[in-house]
């Protein structure tokens, strides 16, 4: 399955990390996939659960959760954000 390294951007830790998404993969299950890691990542300190939002950070506009990675325009090196 083809993957994309994206820039993840968590505001509440001030913190960017790299990760690898799916391209198959709903924006939804993405979303809830980061959460995790990022709550993982940061020792605990985040912890959003499943009202977490994803943010193009290109225009600032929420991604569609019912999108794939590859239908909403995610690709290498794509920014994004988590709140």
């Amino acid at each position: 399955m083809k993957k994309y390294l994206v820039d993840v951007y968590l505001p509440a830790l001030g913190n960017h990390y790299d990760v690898y998404l799916p391209a198959g993969k709903r924006i939804g299950e993405a979303a809830s996939l980061l959460s995790g890691i990022m709550a993982s990542l940061s020792g605990g300190n985040f912890n959003s659960g499943a009202d977490c939002v994803l943010i193009n950070a290109d225009d600032g506009k929420p991604m569609d959760y019912a999108m794939s990675v590859y239908d909403a325009g995610i690709r290498n090196s794509s920014s994004l954000i988590l709140i």
